[in-house]
C-alpha cells in the first residue's frame, strides 16, 4: 500500500461530480433526441393521418360529386316508360273513291311509310344487323366489345374500326335525342351515357321476351333511318330506288339500301354509286362472314348489275314530285279546318299532323268524273280565243350597287303611258308578251347594268273553274281550279279561293227563294218590270228593248228578270232577311255592305266561290238539305284508327222540299226553249245552251256586269255542276262598243253540257221526284191569282196558265189585273212606266158589280203600245235581240 499514491479527497469528490454532470449532459441530450424523435413522430403521424384524411375525404368527395353527376346525369334522363322510340312523323296517303293513291303529302323528315316486321325481308334484316350491330341479337343494348373496339379505333386513328353504338342506341338517338345535333362535347357525353343507360332499360323489359323486344326494337330503327334524300324508312327506299315494295326486295338490292346509312348523303346509290358499291361490298363480306350467306349467293351478289336497275328507275321517275292537283289543295285546307273544329287542334298542330302524321285520307273524288271534266276544261277546242296574261320579275343591279325590281305592273304602265297602247294586260301570243317584255327591258336596263334574276310565266286566258258534287251526299267528285298547266302545289284555285261576283245565279239565293220558302210568295207571285229607282240606284234589265210589265217569280227565274228579283227582295223579303237566308246556304263570304238592294242580283262587296255556289245550289237539287262540301269521307291515324268521319255527319234542313221543288221546276223550264210572253219585247229563256238531251236537269245562268264573270250552277237528278269563267284581272270577255273579244259569254255552257253529256252516259233518267205537299192550279200568269174571262182573252193570247204551288199556298182571289176583253188594268201608281202592260191604259167612269170584270166601264185613253207613236196595221212592234243571253 506505501507504493499507492493517495488522491485527495476533493479530486475524487470532484472527479465525482464531474461524472455526474457528463451523464446529465448525455441524458439531457438523450432525453431531448427521443423527446423529439417523439414529437416528430406524432407530428408525422398526425400529418400522415392528415393528409390521409385529405386524401379519404377528397376520395369521398370526388366520389360523392361523380356519383352526384353520374346520378344526376341519368336521372335527367327521358323516362322509358314516357317516350316513344320509334318515328313519330310519316308521310300522309290520300285515296280516291276507287281507292286509288292520288298524293302523298310529306314535310321535311316525314317521307316514311310504316313497315312491319313481317314485311321486312330476311336479307334486309341480316344486312343491317351485319353492317350495323353484329351481335344485336344477343346483347342487352350495349355491346362493350364494340365500345372498346372504337375506343382503340380513335387512338390508333383507325376510321374503319367502326362505331360503338348499337342498334338500340342508334334508335335512341335518332328519336328520342333528335339525332345529337348542334351538341357540344359535354352535351355529347352526357347524351351518350343517358343513351347508352336507355339502352339497357329498353331492352330491359320483363313483359316480352328477348326476341320480341329485338325485333321491335329493329323494326323501329328501319322505320327511322335516313336513306338520302329525304327518303326515311326503308319502304320509301325500297320505291325510290328500286321502284318495289320492300318485300320484293332481293339480297344484292338489301345491301344496297343498308350500306347508304353511314353516310345517307356520300352513300346515296344515285349520286355516289362508286361508294355506295364499295359500302355494299362490306356489307357482303359481312354477311358471309357472320353466316348470313354463303359462298354462292355472296358471289352471285356481288356480280348483279344492281346500279343499272337503280338508274333505270331514277331515269323514269324524274320529275314524278308533281304538284299537287287542285283538287288535293282544297282537300288539305279542308283537313286542316276539319282537325281544328271537330278535334280541337291547333292550326299549327293540326298541319303538323297532316304533313308528317303517317294519316290515311280517303277522298270523295272520282278518278273517272275528274278525268272527264279536266279534259274539257283544258280541250282549247271549247275555247274560240286564247290569250295571255303574264307574271313576270326581272331584278338588276345598278352600277353604284343599287338594286331595282321590276314586274307586270311595270310593264303595263310602260305600254300604256309610254307608248300609248289601249293595253288591257293580255297578248295574243307567248311572242307577243316576249316582245314586249324585251322592248321594255330595252328601255330600262343599260350595259353596266347586272340582270340578277328574271322569270316569266304565262296565264292561259279566259280562265275557268269547275265543281261536280253530289247533292245527297256533299261529296266533292271532281274539281278543277284552273285551265293550262298547274306548276306548283297551293296556287290560285278559281273554284274555292277566288271570290267573283255571281250575277243572276244569285237572284235565286238571295231573292226568290226566300220569298217562297219564308215569306209567302210562290212561283205565281208577280212584280212589275219597269225601270225602278232604289234611293241612288236605277235598275235595269240585263237585255236591252223594253220592259215586260207584270211578271212571276217563275218568269224571274226562266228569263233572269231583274227588276223581278229586287222588286221580290224589296217588297217580300227585306234585304237584311235575303242576306241572312244567303247564309243559311252556305255563302260565307257576305259582308255587312252587301245588306242593299244589290244583294238581289249578286252585287257583291268580295263576291263568291264557285265551290260555295255549288254547294248552294245543291240544298235545291237536295231536297232543301244543306250538306256541307266534303272532299273525303273518313281520316285514319297511322294505326289505322278513324279521326273522323264524314260519313256520320247529318244533313241540315235549311230549306222546305216543297220550295226546293218549286225552285227546280222553275230552273228545268230556264234550260228549255221559251218565249216570254209579250207582243213587243223579245226575251228567251237564259240556259238553253246548257241544255242536253236524255236527263232531267236545272239550273241557273250569270253574268256580271259587262260581261266579266259567267257563270252556270246547274244539276240532274244524280250531280250538280258549277262553273265559272272569266279573266283573271278582270277584263271583259266581250265588249260590243269597243269591239274587245276575249272568249265571248256563252262558252262555258257549252262546257258544263258536254262534261255533263259525258259523265251521264248510260244513266237513266229518274226524273225530279215531285212531293207530296205539291199541287196544281191554275191562275192568271199575270196577277198570280185565279184567272177571270179576260185573263184568258190577254191580246197577247192566253195568260192564264197551270202553276205549281205548295199545299196551302194556292191563291183564293181573283185577277183584278185584265178587263173582260183582255186588256190590262195597270194600278195607278205604275201607269206611267212604260212597259209592254201599257198597250191599253183605261179611265174608270162608273162602278160595276160583275166579280169576273173589273169596275166601270172602260175608255182607252191612249195609244196601242209602249211608245208614243201610234201603229198601223201595217206595222208591227220591232224584236229587240238579245244582246247577251244573260
Amino acid at each position: 500500500m506505501g507504493n499507492v499514491r493517495s488522491i485527495p479527497s476533493e479530486l475524487v469528490i470532484l472527479g465525482k461530480n464531474m461524472n455526474f454532470t457528463r451523464y446529465n449532459i448525455e441524458n439531457r441530450i438523450d432525453e431531448m433526441k427521443s423527446k423529439r424523435a417523439r414529437i416528430w413522430h406524432r407530428l408525422t403521424g398526425i400529418i400522415k393521418s392528415l393528409c390521409l384524411f385529405l386524401l379519404l375525404a377528397s376520395l369521398f368527395l370526388g366520389a360523392s360529386f361523380s356519383y352526384g353527376l353520374f346520378r344526376g346525369i341519368l336521372d335527367s334522363a327521358p323516362d322509358i316508360h314516357k317516350i316513344h322510340v320509334g318515328p313519330t312523323e310519316y308521310a300522309t296517303k290520300i285515296y280516291d273513291k276507287k281507292g286509288n293513291l292520288m298524293s302523298t303529302l310529306v314535310t321535311e323528315g316525314s317521307n316514311r311509310e310504316r313497315v312491319s316486321y313481317e314485311e321486312l325481308p330476311k336479307d334486309l334484316i341480316n344486312a343491317f344487323v351485319a353492317i350495323e350491330d353484329e351481335r344485336f341479337w344477343s346483347h342487352n343494348g350495349i355491346d362493350f366489345r364494340s365500345i372498346m373496339r372504337a375506343i382503340k379505333g380513335v387512338v390508333s386513328d383507325d376510321s374503319s374500326a367502326g362505331g360503338g353504338s348499337t342498334i338500340t342506341q342508334q334508335l335512341l338517338k335518332n328519336n328520342v335525342f333528335g339525332g345529337g345535333l348542334h351538341e357540344g362535347k359535354f352535351e355529347r357525353y352526357v347524351r351518350k351515357f343517358q343513351e347508352q343507360y336507355l339502352a339497357l332499360e329498353l331492352e330491359d323489359q320483363s313483359n316480352l321476351s328477348k326476341k320480341e323486344v329485338k325485333k321491335s326494337i329493329l323494326t323501329e330503327y328501319l322505320n327511322t333511318i335516313n336513306l338520302g334524300a329525304n327518303t326515311l324508312g326503308v319502304k320509301v327506299a325500297a320505291r325510290r330506288y328500286f321502284n318495289k315494295e320492300v318485300t320484293e326486295l332481293n339480297l344484292s338490292e338489301c345491301t344496297v339500301i343498308a350500306a347508304i346509312t353511314k353516310n345517307p348523303s356520300g352513300l346515296n346509290p344515285i349520286t355516289h354509286p362508286d361508294k355506295n358499291a364499295i359500302r355494299r361490298a362490306q356489307v357482303l363480306k359481312n354477311m358471309l362472314k357472320q353466316g348470313y350467306i354463303d359462298d354462292a349467293r355472296y358471289q352471285e351478289a356481288l356480280q348483279d348489275p344492281v346500279y343499272e336497275r337503280i338508274q333505270n328507275v331514277n331515269s323514269v321517275s324524274q320529275g314524278d314530285d308533281k304538284p299537287y292537283s287542285y283538287y288535293t289543295d282544297e282537300l288539305t285546307e279542308q283537313v286542316v279546318d276539319s282537325l281544328m273544329e271537330r278535334l280541337n287542334y291547333s292550326k299549327e298542330d293540326a298541319t303538323k299532323l297532316l304533313y308528317s302524321g303517317g294519316l290515311r285520307i280517303y277522298a270523295n273524288q272520282d278518278p273517272d268524273l275528274q278525268a272527264v271534266v279536266d279534259e274539257e276544261i283544258n280541250n282549247p277546242d271549247n275555247y274560240d280565243t286564247a290569250k295571255y296574261s303574264i307574271t313576270w320579275r326581272l331584278t338588276i343591279q345598278h352600277e353604284d350597287g343599287s338594286i331595282v325590281n321590276y314586274g307586270e305592273k311595270d310593264l303595263e304602265k310602260y305600254l300604256k303611258e309610254g307608248r300609248g297602247l289601249d293595253f288591257n294586260g293580255l297578248f295574243s301570243s307567248k311572242d307577243q308578251a316576249n316582245k314586249r317584255v324585251e322592248e321594255f327591258k330595252n328601255k330600262v336596263v343599260v350595259d353596266s347594268d347586272k340582270i340578277l334574276g328574271e322569270s316569266i310565266d304565262y296565264v292561259l286566258q279566259p280562265q275557268a273553274s269547275f265543281v261536280l258534287m253530289d247533292p245527297s251526299t256533299g261529296e266533292v267528285l271532281a274539281l278543277t281550279g284552273g285551265r293550262g298547266e298547274k306548276k306548283q302545289s297551293k296556287t290560285l284555285n278559281r273554284a274555292s279561293n277566288v271570290l267573283r261576283q255571281p250575277g243572276s245565279t244569285f237572284k235565286i239565293l238571295s231573292s226568290f227563294a226566300p220569298a217562297i220558302d219564308l215569306y209567302g210568295a210562290t212561283l205565281a207571285s208577280t212584280y212589275y218590270d219597269s225601270e225602278y229607282t232604289v234611293g241612288k240606284k236605277t235598275f235595269k234589265n240585263w237585255y236591252s228593248g223594253g220592259y215586260l210589265g207584270f211578271q212571276s217569280i217563275r218568269d224571274g227565274i226562266v228569263y233572269s228578270l231583274n227588276i223581278v228579283a229586287v222588286r221580290c227582295l224589296m217588297d217580300t223579303v227585306k234585304v237584311e232577311n235575303g242576306f241572312r237566308y244567303a247564309e243559311s246556304l252556305g255563302i260565307t263570304s257576305l259582308v255587312p255592305e252587301d245588306a242593299n238592294p244589290a244583294l238581289a242580283l249578286g252585287g257583291l262587296t268580295r263576291g263568291v266561290s264557285n265551290l260555295e255556289m255549288t254547294q248552294a245550289f245543291s240544298v235545291i237539287a237536295n231536297k232543301g238539305r244543306f250538306q256541307k262540301a266534303k272532299f273525303f269521307s273518313k281520316i285514319e291515324d297511322q294505326n289505322g284508327k278513324v279521326i273522323i268521319d264524314t260519313t256520320e255527319d247529318e244533313p241540315e234542313q235549311v230549306m222546305k222540299s216543297s220550295t226546293a221543288y218549286l225552285l227546280t221546276d222553275a230552273m228545268r223550264e230556264s234550260m228549255e226553249s221559251n218565249r216570254a210572253f209579250s207582243s213587243s219585247v223579245r226575251v228567251s229563256s237564259t240556259s238553253t245552251r246548257a241544255h242536253f238531251d236524255g236527263m232531267s236537269q236545272a239550273g241557273k245562268s250569270g253574268t256580271t256586269s259587262n260581261n266579266r264573270d259567267i257563270w252556270f250552277i246547274g244539276f240532274t237528278p244524280y250531280y250538280v255542276g258549277g262553273i265559272w269563267a272569266g279573266c283573271d284581272d278582270n277584263q271583259v270577255l266581250k265588249d260590243s262598243n269597243s269591239g274587245e273579244y276575249n272568249g265571248g259569254t256563252g262558252f262555258h255552257k257549252d262546257i258544263w253540257r258536254k262534261i255533263m253529256t259525258r259523265i251521264h252516259e248510260g244513266k237513266t233518267d229518274p226524273g225530279f221526284q215531285r212531293p207530296e205537299d205539291i199541287v196544281e192550279e191554275q191562275v192568271c200568269r199575270k196577277s198570280g191569282k185565279l184567272p177571270i174571262s179576260g185573263c184568258f182573252a190577254d191580246y197577247r193570247g192566253s195568260a192564264v196558265i197551270t202553276e205549281l204551288f205548295a199545299k196551302g199556298t194556292v191563291p183564293t182571289d181573283k185577277c183584278t189585273y185584265h178587263t173582260s176583253w183582255g186588256a190590262m188594268l195597270v194600278p195607278e201608281d205604275l201607269r206611267d212606266l212604260d212597259t209592254d202592260d201599257r198597250y191599253f191604259r183605261y179611265k174608270v167612269k162608273e162602278k160595276s158589280s160583275d166579280e169576273d170584270e173589273p169596275s166601270g166601264d172602260e175608255v182607252i185613253i191612249s195609244e196601242q203600245g209602249p211608245s208614243s207613236k201610234k201603229k198601223t196595221k201595217e206595222e208591227k212592234p220591232k224584236e229587240e235581240k238579245q244582246k247577251r243571253e244573260d
